[in-house]
């Protein structure tokens, strides 16, 4: 009953977002990490194709990849979706419950970590936060200007 009512009260609020509210183009582009540690290298690249947003995010240590992950921003029946595929063995669907022109908030309180994705724009700046109630990792990227 709970899940249910939570699912109600999510697509409430999504159905009542307009269009403009669920421009994520801001997301769009090359970016990369300017307050990693030392020496390695995080990058996030956002595309839009067709009726989603395609990402990839990869860290480097000198020259090797140690981390990479693959982002999708999609709606499916109403509901917008973050699904990130590269940690887990199958892909790990956010819900998101939260969203407005400048950021939007993705959960899945099944989801050992993170149990929270949140993006936003500041100024000229990406800036994301990973979470759980105990623990959370932020990243700031500025746009790589080709």
């Amino acid at each position: 009953m709970k899940r249910f009512f939570l699912g109600f009260c999510c697509s409430l609020f999504l159905f009542s977002c307009t269009n403009e509210s669920e421009n994520f183009d801001w997301l769009v582009g090359d970016w990369e990490r300017v307050n990693g540690e030392e020496g390695f290298e995080t990058f996030e690249i956002w595309k839009k194709k067709d009726q989603y947003y395609s990402g990839l995010g990869y860290t480097l240590l000198k020259e090797d990849t140690i981390f990479k992950e693959e982002l999708q921003l999609f709606e499916e029946n109403g509901q917008w979706i973050l699904k990130v595929k590269g940690q887990n063995e199958a892909p790990t669907p956010f819900i998101l419950t939260e969203l407005n022109p400048e950021f939007f908030v993705a959960e899945n309180d099944t989801n050992e970590f993170p149990k929270k994705i949140i993006y936003k724009i500041e100024n000229d700046s990406l800036k994301a936060n990973v979470s759980t109630s105990e623990f959370d990792v932020n990243f700031e990227f500025v746009k790589i200007q080709k």
